[in-house]
């Protein structure tokens, strides 16, 4: 049975799906996530499948509540134990995530003076500039909807709000059935390598004014080459995704395959908006219930007073 909480906040994620602005905010919300994938596709693709993405939340929420507590780092054994609580993944592939993660510099070693950190990890400065300019970019787009001033809110409050939000939002996207099991044609997408980014490449590429109510709607997208090669994927492996994609109805070229413009399903289209509904709706809420905690935040913690990657904090990650 759905909590109260639960019930709130899909409501509010449903009458936002109705509001006739609300495809121009997934569209810019898609472009965003576009952005970082062309600044720092390596950082984007650790987020480009489901698993990664939700795995990426229970480091976070881990690491800050251990922060939260006085300690800045866990160890690869609670990384694995937070997966393995939420059923993300087996042992193994949490075991496999967590070592590129720390080879690709996503994650570093901890290093506060001799005999502390042992064997602890934290979020690399790139990293955390990014995961900030992630709630920036979904901020701008809850103000989009109702003219508030929660991106200026966010930056004025600075890094102490940082380490209240994200555990509270990761919690809760970790926790929705919705979030963890989307609908099947998002989920095609959503399950396999890079997908999620295939996916807001195809969003973005629709007209800003492609409403909902079309049944089909065009991209610019024209060939699966022009989809695989910014992500350096094989033609093999996007074609793949798309035949998936199609065979249930979600897309389809308007012409011969591959040599025309792919169309977006208006069911495959609303899958994709009411995934971003219920994210922003999870947002929101927690960000509304830290911003009332504000007055007794303490100072900044020391991770999050460090000096961010420029690249970094100039991009919007998804």
């Amino acid at each position: 049975m759905q909590s109260l909480e639960s019930q709130s906040l899909e409501s509010k994620a449903q009458d936002w799906l109705a509001d006739p602005r609300f495809h121009r905010v997934v569209h810019r919300l898609a472009s965003g996530f576009v952005g970082v994938q062309t600044i720092a596709p390596r950082l984007a693709s650790q987020f480009s499948t489901q698993q990664r993405w939700l795995m990426c939340h229970a480091a976070l929420w881990r690491f800050f509540e251990a922060a939260r507590a006085g300690r800045f780092g866990i160890t690869r054994q609670e990384f694995v134990d937070a997966v393995l609580a939420y059923q993300l993944a087996s042992r193994n592939t949490a075991m496999a995530f967590f070592a590129q993660a720390l080879q690709y510099g996503l994650i570093q070693p901890v290093n506060r003076g001799a005999g502390n950190g042992a064997g602890l990890v934290e979020p690399a400065g790139a990293t955390l500039g990014a995961l900030i300019e992630w709630y920036v970019l979904h901020l701008t787009a809850l103000d989009a909807l109702d003219g508030d001033n929660r991106a200026l809110r966010w930056r004025e409050a600075g890094h102490p709000l940082l380490s209240e939000l994200a555990p509270l939002v990761a919690e809760r996207l970790l926790t929705s059935e919705q979030i963890r099991a989307p609908a099947p044609t998002y989920a095609v997408f959503a399950s396999v390598d890079d997908g999620g980014s295939l996916m807001d490449r195809l969003i973005a590429g629709l007209s800003a004014d492609a409403s909902f109510d079309q049944e089909r709607a065009m991209t610019n997208v024209s060939s699966v080459s022009s989809l695989a090669r910014p992500l350096s994927l094989s033609r093999t492996h996007t074609g793949r995704t798309l035949s998936a994609a199609a065979a249930l109805g979600g897309l389809g070229w308007c012409g011969a395959p591959g040599h025309s413009a792919i169309w977006l399903s208006r069911t495959f289209r609303l899958e994709y908006a009411a995934f971003q509904a219920l994210k922003l709706a999870i947002i929101d809420d927690a960000f509304e219930r830290t911003q009332a905690s504000t007055e007794t935040l303490g100072p900044a913690l020391p991770l999050l007073g460090r000096e961010m990657a420029p690249e970094a904090l100039g991009s919007q990650s998804c």
